[in-house]
Order: C-alpha cells, then sequence, then structure tokens
C-alpha cells in the first residue's frame, strides 16, 4: 500500500562524496529509495537488473533490463519491485539550475526535456544492439565517476549528455513511427483531467516559480507572465506535479525556509518573510501543517522528524 504522502527529496545527494551536488549519478539496489517521493531536480533511471514497475504521475508501466525512465521536477513517482528479481538502476540526478545555465554542458539537455510533448511517453525500452550501446555508455560513465583526476568530471558529463540524447532520439524515432515497445501489462491510466493541452514551454512555468518563490506571486502573475489564464494554469500544476499551486508554491518556500534555519542562526520570523511568505503567522501554520511540528522544534532537532 503506498503512502498517502509523498517524501520531498529537497537536493540531489552524491552517495559516494556523501555531500549534496547540483548533480550525481548512484548505483541503487536499496528498495528504501524506491518509495513514493517527489523532488525539485530532474532524474534519469537506467535499469540493469530486476524487475518492477514505476508510476509516475497518470503513468505507470513495468520496469525491466534496459528501461531508462526520466522524471521531471516535482512529479511524485514511485518503484513496486520484485523480492524475488530485486532491481539494480543507474539513477542520473540533474539540478533545474543545471539544465538551464547557458555556462552548463547540460544546457542543450535542459532546452530538449523542458519543452513538453504529451505524445512522448517518459520512458523507452531499450533491447538488442540498443540496450548494448546503453550499457556500455552507463559503464562508462560509472567508471569515470569514481575517478578523481581533473578530466574524470568532463568526460562524465559528455557521457551523461551523450547517454541522454541516445535516450531522447530513440524515443522521439518510436513515438514518430508509433513503434514504442510496452510491455504487455502496462497500464497508462490517464483520466479526462489528464487530457488537457499542454503549452511546450510548462517546465519554464514551474522554473519561472522555482526562481521566483520569494516573491509576491500568484496564479495572476503566472497568468500575465505566461499569458496563460490562472484556471488554465491551475489545472496544469495539478496534472504534472500533482499539487495545486499554493501547494506548490508553499513547498519551495518551505524548502528554501528549512535550508536557512538549519544553515544559519537567522530569527525565524526574518526566514518566513525572506522566504516569500507574507506573515509569520502563515509560515508558522503552513510549516507545521507541512513536518508537523514548528520552525524552532526542526532547527533544535537538526531537521530530524
Amino acid at each position: 500500500m503506498p503512502e498517502k504522502e509523498p517524501l520531498y527529496i529537497e537536493e540531489i545527494f552524491d552517495y559516494v562524496s556523501q555531500r549534496p551536488q547540483k548533480f550525481a549519478l548512484n548505483f541503487w539496489e536499496d528498495p528504501r529509495y524506491f518509495k513514493l517521493h517527489r523532488h525539485n531536480f530532474v532524474e534519469f533511471m537506467y535499469v540493469v537488473k530486476g524487475e518492477g514497475t514505476e508510476h509516475i504521475n497518470s503513468i505507470s508501466y513495468n520496469l525491466k533490463p534496459g528501461t531508462f525512465s526520466i522524471v521531471m521536477p516535482y512529479q511524485i513517482h514511485r518503484i513496486d519491485y520484485s523480492e524475488q528479481n530485486p532491481l539494480s538502476i543507474y539513477v542520473v540526478a540533474i539540478s533545474f539550475e543545471e539544465l538551464l545555465a547557458p555556462s552548463s554542458i547540460f544546457y542543450r539537455i535542459g532546452e530538449l526535456l523542458l519543452s513538453y510533448d504529451e505524445n512522448v511517453l517518459p520512458y523507452y525500452y531499450f533491447e538488442g544492439k540498443e540496450k548494448e550501446l546503453m550499457d556500455r555508455l552507463f559503464k562508462e560513465a560509472w567508471t569515470y565517476f569514481n575517478q578523481e583526476d581533473v578530466w574524470a568530471e568532463i568526460i562524465l558529463k559528455a557521457k551523461i549528455l551523450e547517454i541522454v540524447a541516445y535516450f531522447d532520439r530513440c524515443r522521439n524515432l518510436a513515438s514518430a513511427e508509433n513503434s514504442q515497445r510496452p510491455a504487455p501489462s502496462v497500464v497508462q491510466n490517464r483520466t479526462q483531467k489528464d487530457s488537457i493541452p499542454v503549452p511546450s514551454d510548462y517546465w519554464q512555468l514551474v522554473y519561472y516559480v522555482h526562481k521566483n518563490y520569494n516573491q509576491n506571486i500568484d496564479l495572476k502573475v503566472l497568468s500575465k507572465e505566461f499569458h496563460l489564464s490562472p484556471s488554465y494554469i491551475s489545472q496544469l500544476f495539478k496534472k504534472l506535479v500533482g499539487s495545486n499551486f499554493h501547494n506548490f508554491l508553499n513547498e519551495v518556500r518551505l524548502q528554501h525556509a528549512c535550508s536557512l534555519l538549519l544553515s544559519t542562526d537567522k530569527p525565524v520570523t526574518d526566514i518566513a518573510l525572506e522566504v516569500g511568505f507574507d506573515s509569520y503567522s502563515t509560515f508558522a501554520r503552513v510549516f507545521h501543517k507541512h513536518k508537523g511540528m514548528s520552525a524552532q522544534e526542526f532547527r533544535k532537532r537538526g531537521g530530524a522528524g
């Protein structure tokens, strides 16, 4: 039975260096990482062995060796795994900032992936020669990830760029030819509310909130900025990040508030205003609702629940 409330992961964590990063490559076999969750970065996953089912918002599909999938920021997702045939997966995480910074090697990935095409599925099954190539690319990337010379990080990022480009190319070709290869029991749980059209620059809208969370923004501001109706924007948020706009904005603000609570000694009242809440009382109410404790208690416990 899945959890009612998804775990919210606030930063990319590199389990080799044991430090938060803007980019990381990890290899997971621990099912604790498969629980219902969401995060503020893009995640790519490649299945090496095992089987299971991944759920991303309204889409569910089987996992098997050769499955490559993409989870966009703030999308709710989880993996149901087989205890008889446990999963081993590579996971690449790239922050919004890395994807959209013109100076970043991942900028082109951001341009491609942050455009939205409802007809392109968030996964692809690599088989045969295609799978052999993807297996090799990930093995090479993992080798460079575990090296510390000055060129290793540059080569690693180039490998990730090649991996994502290859995935997107294969996925788009398959979609164009209507020859996507789903497993027989794939279930796409699309409802009528999921059928609303989505503008190609939708993720730019999400990124706008991500960057301007501490400003006085609401649906009217977004409507004026992106020339879309407030009700339509509200539907988009509910559809693609699984939360209404106000909850989404509060989550982003709380993410930054928690960081300030743990990394500074600023008064809680100052932090509340700094992250965009119009009053301390509103901040206190929202914080307790989401965290189950006061901001003061959160700071005292060092963030532990």
